[in-house]
């Protein structure tokens, strides 16, 4: 060749290669975030980053760090400069950091991203939490579009969503009556006739503290029903006054280092008691109390038993019985659910109870009665994945919802460790969260049976196994249709965290009432006190018009 075209041929060759040469994805890193906010909530300092990481990926253009499932094990960058640092120990181009802030039904969310050169990019998004995922979305389009240079997307908001309860009644039919305001009633066999009237829904004042359950009961023999709100450190009682006021009457401090679990109302003899389950962290065990309330004061009866306590209903009567369940280190309970009795201020085991499937605990499950003129009841039990099983009587499976029910923030600490041995390394423990109670009730006395459920409305919920602060909630009548239960009304959204429900009459006056125990947040900017209160739907069966539609 011609040393005059040997400089053409190596400029063409370089030109050449440089074309054709494999392209080098750009790595990104994304940290573990910072998170603030209750109980629970830890989770999405590596939940988040796993959703950014998959909504930046681009291949062959922007993918993530080699390491990027080591720098999640890692802490959360607290500066611009850790952040940096932790880009070069992780080998990434670019770094993308920040912090999650959940505050009842909102989220905050602060995002930053450094790239090779330096610039710092910055964004926030804020709204309610079941928009949570649409702020993620919208700050990885952010970053795609201003901080990667992509053009095939477009930097956008983060998706919003709202709601809210439609006027009218506070209950809806789930499907007949849809969009039909005249055909709005509580439930198919409770027909209500004319306009809605500020009775149909009373709300007490808010209190001051975040409520783990609730009951209600005569608690001191007058004839009179008294609430019990049940707090992080004290046990409420109140009294239902002038329509939509809770007078309180009396407290009780609970021992220190407990989580409190429950409060159940049951009656010995014809004295009325006041069951209290805990968990103690410092002994990992049950820790529960038998109260009596008399002269506007709590006496502890049993300081210090062993076992969580419940009432249920049981067969062949189907009246309120107490039940126990020993505690387990690793399991959080153990072995089977039996009676149990007050003798001579003594909490003493009575025997087993039979008929419960597999997987059943004290808190869990809600006998169900035969419908009048029928055979054979039903079992309902909240399983572990917190859908709704149903069982007959001898503990064959019927039947399983795909939605979640009665999810709750009470919760009892596992230990994945050996046996009882309580194992050092947090990551071994488990939390076990307490379903809420289901109370099975004939509300209009037709010999039909109806199971009342907490249904929490949530988005992040969904994918968020751990998120236990719900933004709403509604109460569920459900009934078993032979193939499985059927949803037959529901109340109207609920704002905020339902953390019980009852059936009863609250103000004994003759006339059952729905009772809901809520919790309330005041919002980002607020402080994070939790409030609690009482929503009372009043079921007034007297002004019931039609006949009973169910299908069977």
């Amino acid at each position: 060749m011609s040393r005059r075209f040997m400089p053409l041929f190596w400029a063409f060759t370089l030109v050449f290669a440089l074309v054709h040469a494999p392209a080098f994805a750009a790595s990104y890193l994304v940290a573990p975030f910072k998170v603030s906010g209750g109980q629970g909530q830890s989770y999405l300092s590596q939940a988040i980053p796993s959703m950014l990481t998959s909504r930046l990926y681009k291949q062959g253009s922007f993918e993530p760090a080699a390491r990027q499932d080591a720098a999640l094990k890692d802490k959360a960058p607290a500066s611009r400069e850790a952040a940096s640092a932790m880009a070069k120990k992780y080998g990434a181009d670019y770094v993308v950091w920040g912090s999650v802030t959940v505050m009842g039904d909102q989220a905050s969310i602060d995002v930053s991203a450094l790239s090779p050169k330096g610039k710092l990019w910055k964004r926030a998004e804020s709204g309610p939490v079941n928009a949570l995922i649409g702020s993620v979305q919208g700050v990885a389009d952010g970053i795609n579009a201003e901080v990667f240079g992509r053009t095939d997307v477009a930097a956008r908001p983060a998706a919003r969503t709202g709601g809210g309860a439609s006027a009218g009644s506070a209950f809806v039919i789930n499907d007949t009556a849809a969009g039909k305001q005249s055909e709005t009633y509580l439930n198919p066999s409770l027909r209500y006739q004319g306009r809605e009237s500020s009775s149909a829904q009373l709300r007490s004042q808010m209190l001051d503290y975040e409520c783990q359950s609730m009951d209600v009961g005569d608690i001191d023999g007058d004839g009179k029903n008294e609430i019990l709100l049940l707090g992080k450190h004290y046990l409420y009682a109140y009294r239902w006054q002038d329509g939509n006021r809770l007078a309180q009457i009396g407290q009780h401090r609970l021992p220190s280092a407990v989580i409190p679990v429950n409060v159940r109302v049951f009656r010995s003899g014809r004295m009325p008691y006041v069951a209290v389950s805990c968990y103690d962290e410092e002994e990992r065990s049950a820790r529960s109390q038998v109260l009596q309330f008399a002269g506007g004061k709590f006496n502890v009866v049993v300081p210090h038993a062993r076992r969580y306590l419940n009432v249920v209903a049981l067969p062949p009567m189907f009246g309120p019985m107490l039940v126990g369940q020993d505690s387990d280190r690793s399991k959080t309970v153990s072995g089977p659910v039996f009676e149990m009795y007050l003798e001579g201020g003594k909490l003493v085991r009575g025997g087993n109870i039979t008929g419960l499937p597999k997987g059943a605990n004290l808190f869990n499950f809600a006998w169900i009665p035969p419908d009048r003129g029928k055979k054979g009841s039903h079992v309902a039990m909240i399983s572990d994945a917190e859908t709704l099983v149903t069982f007959d009587a001898g503990g064959k499976r019927l039947a399983a919802t795909q939605e979640t029910y009665s999810g709750s923030s009470v919760y009892i600490i596992g230990d994945r460790g050996l046996g009882s041995l309580e194992s050092p390394d947090p990551t071994n423990q488990v939390l076990y969260y307490v379903p809420m109670r289901m109370p099975v009730v004939d509300l209009d006395r037709d010999g039909k049976f109806e199971l009342i459920v907490n249904k929490p409305v949530t988005v992040t919920g969904k994918l968020f196994t751990n998120f236990r602060t719900y933004p709403q909630g509604e109460i569920h009548a459900m009934a078993w249709n032979g193939l499985g239960m059927e949803l037959l009304w529901k109340t109207r959204r609920i704002k905020g965290t339902v953390c019980d429900v009852a059936v009863t009459d609250i103000d004994s006056n003759g006339k059952m009432d729905l009772v809901v125990a809520v919790n309330s947040y005041a919002g980002l900017g607020a402080g994070i006190k939790t409030r609690c209160g009482v929503i009372v739907y009043p079921l007034d069966t007297t002004m019931v018009s039609g006949k009973p539609n169910y299908s069977e």
